[in-house]
């Protein structure tokens, strides 16, 4: 399938073209966020970023206008973008912890800030399917190599690496619902 069939499709919505455009721009992907996250940057990080740029071009696969540039860049600027997103993330963090630690000057808000982020990733990776939240912590927690859990689970590194996806997409969706449903209280009428 060329770019065109496939920009048409993603903009139709159509889930094998996401599926489509991870096999064929995965690699150039990864090698953008590689290259704009810190040198020495742990490979689930990069998988992280990487999800993201896919996840964004997805949700704005509807504002893709191929005149303006080929799919291929296209991707590559989300992967940009999602990679310089993910290092302020980190950034914020690794200074909340630091502050935590004792490691430097402590902010109570970044230290409240990180332990609130800790026990909301933690109360949302209880809605996933037991096998998901095992990927999860197997992945993030114990650093598992990818090709190891598959071979443990029974699964295909291509399954594996799906699961991980979908867990990351819907933790990213509570996570923002729970925001956003505190956003309304804190604005809404008492």
């Amino acid at each position: 399938m060329d770019d065109r069939k496939l920009a048409e499709d993603l903009r139709a919505q159509a889930p094998m073209a996401l599926e489509a455009i991870m096999e064929r721009y995965m690699r150039d992907v990864y090698g953008v966020v590689a290259r704009v996250l810190p040198s020495g940057a742990p490979p689930e990080e990069i998988e992280e970023a990487s999800s993201q740029a896919f996840i964004a071009a997805w949700k704005g696969a509807r504002r893709y206008d191929p005149a303006r540039a080929p799919l291929r860049t296209w991707l590559l600027m989300h992967a940009k973008y999602a990679a310089l997103e993910h290092r302020r993330r980190a950034q914020r963090w690794s200074r909340a912890l630091r502050s935590e630690r004792g490691l430097s000057p402590p902010d109570p808000f970044e230290a409240l800030a990180a332990q609130e982020q800790r026990s909301e990733v933690q109360a949302a990776l209880a809605h996933l399917p037991m096998l998901d939240r095992e990927i999860v912590y197997r992945r993030y927690f114990l650093e598992q190599d990818i090709d190891r859990m598959g071979k443990e689970l029974g699964l295909s590194r291509g399954a594996v690496d799906n699961r991980l996806w979908r867990a990351r997409n819907a933790l990213r969706e509570l996570l923002t619902e729970r925001i956003d449903g505190e956003g309304e209280d804190a604005s809404g009428p008492r």
